[in-house]
């Protein structure tokens, strides 16, 4: 439980960072993230949003 709110804060972060602007950070977490979760179960919807984010970012 407790690892998954740690790595839940990577994805939040990214969103906040996103929300102001700062593209590298917000990049920087949602990676962190999604590195973190690479073996989770499909269709978790921060991981489908996370993916959808990142690359809106790197290709803006």
């Amino acid at each position: 439980m407790f690892g998954d709110i740690y790595t839940k804060s990577f994805y939040m972060l990214g969103k906040i960072y996103e929300q102001k602007g700062w593209k590298g950070k917000a990049i920087e977490n949602y990676e962190k993230f999604l590195d973190l979760w690479k073996d989770a179960d499909p269709g978790i919807a921060e991981l489908e949003d996370a993916r959808k984010r990142l690359a809106e970012l790197q290709n803006p």
